[in-house]
């Protein structure tokens, strides 16, 4: 895609911007199957199922790419570490009230 604005197209641009996100061709893909698995006559028997799989699927994988482009914007905007002493001390905590023994007071 050109730099120069006064090059750009106006519709082709953002439709190849668009075409080149995970999520557009994961929809578009599961899209394709979709309508494939209306169009086969044998598939009839279970092509709920299909269907309610193939959404899952492409709902799953859209998700986690929006999760894993999300903890990408966030490591680089703060890029900040917890100090290792803060951890070790919180999973001390943790473990130190899952080894408690606690009275639950029966009857």
């Amino acid at each position: 895609m050109p730099e120069d604005k006064s090059q750009r197209r106006a519709v082709i641009d953002p439709i190849l911007l668009a075409l080149k996100s995970r999520r557009v061709l994961i929809a578009i893909s599961a899209l394709l199957v979709g309508l494939m698995t209306l169009l086969v006559p044998e598939l009839v028997v279970v092509r709920v199922e299909i269907l309610v799989l193939l959404i899952t699927l492409a709902l799953a994988l859209i998700g986690g790419y929006t999760i894993e482009d999300a903890a990408s914007v966030a490591r680089q905007s703060n890029p900040s570490t917890v100090p290792r002493e803060q951890i070790q001390e919180l999973v001390e905590a943790v473990l130190d009230a899952l080894m408690d023994p606690v009275d639950e007071g029966i009857g």
